[in-house]
Protein backbone atom coordinates (compact mmCIF):
# COMPACT_ATOMS: atom_id res chain seq x y z
CA UNK A 1 0.00 0.00 0.00
CA UNK A 2 2.75 2.25 -0.98
CA UNK A 3 2.01 5.98 -1.02
CA UNK A 4 3.37 8.43 -3.54
CA UNK A 5 5.87 11.48 -1.97
CA UNK A 6 3.00 13.70 -3.80
CA UNK A 7 0.33 12.70 -1.56
CA UNK A 8 3.00 14.21 1.84
CA UNK A 9 3.86 17.11 0.05
CA UNK A 10 0.12 17.97 -0.92
CA UNK A 11 -0.67 17.89 2.83
CA UNK A 12 2.04 19.78 4.31
CA UNK A 13 0.94 22.81 1.51
CA UNK A 14 -2.89 22.70 2.39
CA UNK A 15 -1.28 24.35 6.31
CA UNK A 16 -0.30 27.18 5.07
CA UNK A 17 -4.16 28.42 4.95
CA UNK A 18 -4.10 27.53 7.75
CA UNK A 19 -5.06 30.26 10.97
CA UNK A 20 -6.28 30.83 14.25
CA UNK A 21 -9.67 29.15 13.85
CA UNK A 22 -9.10 27.71 10.69
CA UNK A 23 -8.01 27.18 6.96
CA UNK A 24 -8.71 30.07 5.09
CA UNK A 25 -10.40 29.49 1.59
CA UNK A 26 -8.13 31.09 -1.16
CA UNK A 27 -11.24 31.05 -3.21
CA UNK A 28 -13.10 32.73 -0.85
CA UNK A 29 -10.62 35.55 0.89
CA UNK A 30 -11.09 35.95 4.35
CA UNK A 31 -13.63 33.30 4.75
CA UNK A 32 -13.31 30.09 6.27
CA UNK A 33 -15.55 26.96 5.20
CA UNK A 34 -15.94 23.89 6.74
CA UNK A 35 -17.46 22.18 3.89
CA UNK A 36 -14.10 22.52 2.16
CA UNK A 37 -12.11 22.18 5.45
CA UNK A 38 -13.92 18.57 4.99
CA UNK A 39 -12.08 17.64 2.63
CA UNK A 40 -8.81 19.02 3.48
CA UNK A 41 -9.44 16.72 6.63
CA UNK A 42 -10.03 13.68 4.14
CA UNK A 43 -6.95 14.16 2.35
CA UNK A 44 -4.63 14.96 5.07
CA UNK A 45 -6.16 11.29 6.31
CA UNK A 46 -5.48 9.72 2.54
CA UNK A 47 -1.75 10.88 3.35
CA UNK A 48 -2.01 8.76 6.54
CA UNK A 49 -1.56 12.77 8.26
CA UNK A 50 -4.20 11.70 11.10
CA UNK A 51 -2.38 13.83 13.66
CA UNK A 52 -2.81 16.82 11.12
CA UNK A 53 -6.22 15.92 10.47
CA UNK A 54 -6.79 15.75 13.95
CA UNK A 55 -5.19 19.37 14.79
CA UNK A 56 -7.21 21.15 11.79
CA UNK A 57 -11.09 19.56 13.30
CA UNK A 58 -9.94 21.15 16.73
CA UNK A 59 -9.04 24.58 15.45
CA UNK A 60 -12.14 25.25 13.17
CA UNK A 61 -14.89 23.03 14.22
CA UNK A 62 -13.58 23.15 17.66
CA UNK A 63 -13.92 26.69 18.08
CA UNK A 64 -17.04 26.82 16.58
CA UNK A 65 -18.29 23.88 18.80
CA UNK A 66 -16.88 25.55 21.95
CA UNK A 67 -18.04 29.21 21.21
CA UNK A 68 -20.32 31.22 23.36
CA UNK A 69 -22.45 32.60 20.43
CA UNK A 70 -22.99 29.40 18.66
CA UNK A 71 -25.37 26.70 19.00
CA UNK A 72 -22.14 24.50 20.64
CA UNK A 73 -23.85 21.27 19.09
CA UNK A 74 -24.29 21.65 15.51
CA UNK A 75 -21.73 22.79 12.66
CA UNK A 76 -21.85 26.33 11.07
CA UNK A 77 -22.23 26.85 7.13
CA UNK A 78 -18.87 29.50 7.16
CA UNK A 79 -17.53 31.90 9.03
CA UNK A 80 -15.21 34.90 8.47
CA UNK A 81 -11.14 34.72 9.61
CA UNK A 82 -11.45 37.48 12.06
CA UNK A 83 -14.21 35.10 13.62
CA UNK A 84 -17.39 37.04 13.35
CA UNK A 85 -20.29 35.19 12.17
CA UNK A 86 -20.02 36.23 8.41
CA UNK A 87 -19.72 34.12 5.18
CA UNK A 88 -19.58 35.10 1.40
CA UNK A 89 -19.21 38.88 2.08
CA UNK A 90 -18.80 39.70 -1.71
CA UNK A 91 -20.22 37.51 -3.32
CA UNK A 92 -23.70 35.26 -2.81
CA UNK A 93 -25.03 36.68 0.18
CA UNK A 94 -24.43 39.80 -0.97
CA UNK A 95 -23.47 40.58 3.05
CA UNK A 96 -26.96 39.84 4.41
CA UNK A 97 -25.01 37.50 7.21
CA UNK A 98 -28.72 36.07 8.21
CA UNK A 99 -28.63 33.98 5.67
CA UNK A 100 -25.66 31.94 7.00
CA UNK A 101 -26.70 28.36 8.46
CA UNK A 102 -25.72 27.39 11.84
CA UNK A 103 -26.96 23.95 11.65
CA UNK A 104 -25.36 22.80 7.94
CA UNK A 105 -25.37 18.97 7.43
CA UNK A 106 -22.63 19.69 4.65
CA UNK A 107 -19.95 21.16 7.42
CA UNK A 108 -19.86 17.90 8.67
CA UNK A 109 -17.08 16.06 7.36
CA UNK A 110 -15.25 15.12 10.94
CA UNK A 111 -18.16 12.96 11.48
CA UNK A 112 -17.15 10.55 8.64
CA UNK A 113 -13.44 11.31 8.24
CA UNK A 114 -13.61 9.85 12.18
CA UNK A 115 -15.29 6.82 11.77
CA UNK A 116 -13.70 5.68 7.99
CA UNK A 117 -10.27 6.61 8.48
CA UNK A 118 -9.54 7.29 12.35
CA UNK A 119 -12.03 4.35 13.87
CA UNK A 120 -10.66 3.16 10.40
CA UNK A 121 -13.93 1.02 9.42
CA UNK A 122 -15.17 1.34 5.76
CA UNK A 123 -17.69 0.01 4.04
CA UNK A 124 -16.44 -1.34 0.47
CA UNK A 125 -19.77 -2.66 -1.54
CA UNK A 126 -23.47 -2.03 -0.74
CA UNK A 127 -25.35 -2.40 2.45
CA UNK A 128 -21.30 -3.63 3.90
CA UNK A 129 -20.85 -7.17 2.59
CA UNK A 130 -17.61 -6.51 2.38
CA UNK A 131 -15.68 -3.76 4.44
CA UNK A 132 -11.91 -2.50 5.16
CA UNK A 133 -11.05 -1.75 8.82
CA UNK A 134 -7.41 0.45 8.73
CA UNK A 135 -6.96 2.58 11.86
CA UNK A 136 -5.20 5.77 11.82
CA UNK A 137 -4.25 6.94 15.24
CA UNK A 138 -2.65 9.99 15.11
CA UNK A 139 -2.29 11.70 18.52
CA UNK A 140 -5.04 9.34 20.22
CA UNK A 141 -4.68 6.14 22.62
CA UNK A 142 -8.63 5.09 21.80
CA UNK A 143 -11.46 5.19 19.25
CA UNK A 144 -14.54 3.51 19.51
CA UNK A 145 -17.54 3.61 17.23
CA UNK A 146 -19.97 1.85 14.62
CA UNK A 147 -23.10 2.18 13.12
CA UNK A 148 -26.00 0.01 11.52
CA UNK A 149 -26.88 -1.33 7.73
CA UNK A 150 -29.68 -3.19 6.60
CA UNK A 151 -26.87 -6.47 7.44
CA UNK A 152 -27.13 -5.45 10.94
CA UNK A 153 -24.37 -3.62 13.23
CA UNK A 154 -20.95 -2.85 12.63
CA UNK A 155 -18.54 -1.50 15.51
CA UNK A 156 -15.13 -1.96 16.08
CA UNK A 157 -12.77 -0.38 18.71
CA UNK A 158 -9.02 0.33 19.28
CA UNK A 159 -6.48 0.99 21.84
CA UNK A 160 -2.99 2.24 22.23
CA UNK A 161 -1.11 -0.59 24.70
CA UNK A 162 1.87 2.02 25.99
CA UNK A 163 4.32 1.77 22.93
CA UNK A 164 4.63 -1.59 22.50
CA UNK A 165 1.43 -2.07 20.37
CA UNK A 166 -2.26 -2.05 20.45
CA UNK A 167 -5.22 -3.83 20.77
CA UNK A 168 -8.17 -3.58 17.95
CA UNK A 169 -11.64 -5.44 18.29
CA UNK A 170 -14.53 -5.36 15.52
CA UNK A 171 -17.70 -6.79 15.89
CA UNK A 172 -18.66 -6.97 11.74
CA UNK A 173 -21.85 -9.17 10.58
CA UNK A 174 -21.12 -12.96 9.81
CA UNK A 175 -21.14 -13.76 6.06
CA UNK A 176 -19.22 -10.78 5.06
CA UNK A 177 -15.25 -10.10 4.21
CA UNK A 178 -13.12 -7.54 5.00
CA UNK A 179 -9.40 -6.64 4.44
CA UNK A 180 -7.36 -5.54 7.79
CA UNK A 181 -4.44 -2.76 7.62
CA UNK A 182 -2.85 -2.29 10.52
CA UNK A 183 -0.26 0.24 11.12
CA UNK A 184 2.72 -0.76 13.10
CA UNK A 185 5.83 1.69 14.49
CA UNK A 186 8.25 -0.73 13.81
CA UNK A 187 11.10 -1.29 11.40
CA UNK A 188 9.83 -4.40 10.47
CA UNK A 189 6.58 -6.64 10.30
CA UNK A 190 5.19 -6.75 13.84
CA UNK A 191 3.49 -9.67 15.90
CA UNK A 192 -0.07 -10.07 15.27
CA UNK A 193 -2.11 -12.60 17.15
CA UNK A 194 -6.12 -12.97 15.89
CA UNK A 195 -8.29 -14.07 18.45
CA UNK A 196 -5.22 -15.56 20.44
CA UNK A 197 -3.46 -17.17 17.69
CA UNK A 198 -0.23 -15.91 16.08
CA UNK A 199 -1.14 -15.09 12.54
CA UNK A 200 1.98 -15.27 10.24
CA UNK A 201 0.58 -13.92 6.70
CA UNK A 202 0.06 -10.33 5.55
CA UNK A 203 1.84 -7.79 3.08
CA UNK A 204 3.88 -5.73 5.22
CA UNK A 205 5.02 -2.70 3.16
CA UNK A 206 8.56 -1.03 4.34
CA UNK A 207 7.65 2.00 2.96
CA UNK A 208 4.26 2.42 5.35
CA UNK A 209 5.34 0.00 7.87
CA UNK A 210 1.37 -1.50 7.08
CA UNK A 211 0.41 -4.47 7.43
CA UNK A 212 -2.32 -5.83 4.96
CA UNK A 213 -4.13 -9.09 5.61
CA UNK A 214 -7.00 -10.21 3.22
CA UNK A 215 -10.25 -12.26 3.34
CA UNK A 216 -10.75 -11.72 7.00
CA UNK A 217 -14.36 -12.72 7.83
CA UNK A 218 -17.16 -10.88 9.72
CA UNK A 219 -18.35 -11.83 13.26
CA UNK A 220 -16.86 -10.91 16.61
CA UNK A 221 -12.87 -10.90 16.46
CA UNK A 222 -9.52 -9.72 18.79
CA UNK A 223 -6.10 -8.68 17.57
CA UNK A 224 -3.31 -7.82 19.17
CA UNK A 225 -0.48 -6.23 17.43
CA UNK A 226 2.92 -5.99 19.13
CA UNK A 227 5.77 -3.93 17.62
Amino acid sequence: MALSSNFTSISDQLTANWGPIGAKCPELPNNIVPYVESMEVKGHLAAYQATRALALMRLSWGWYLNNSLGTESTCIEGYLQDGSFGYRSEAGYGGDYSYTSHAHGWSTGPTHALSNYVLGLQLTSPGGGAWILAPQFGDLRSVEGGYTTPLGKFSAKWALDGTKGYNLEYDIPRDTTGILVLPTSSTGPPSVTIDGERYNGGLYDWSTKLVTIDSQPGGVHAIVVVY
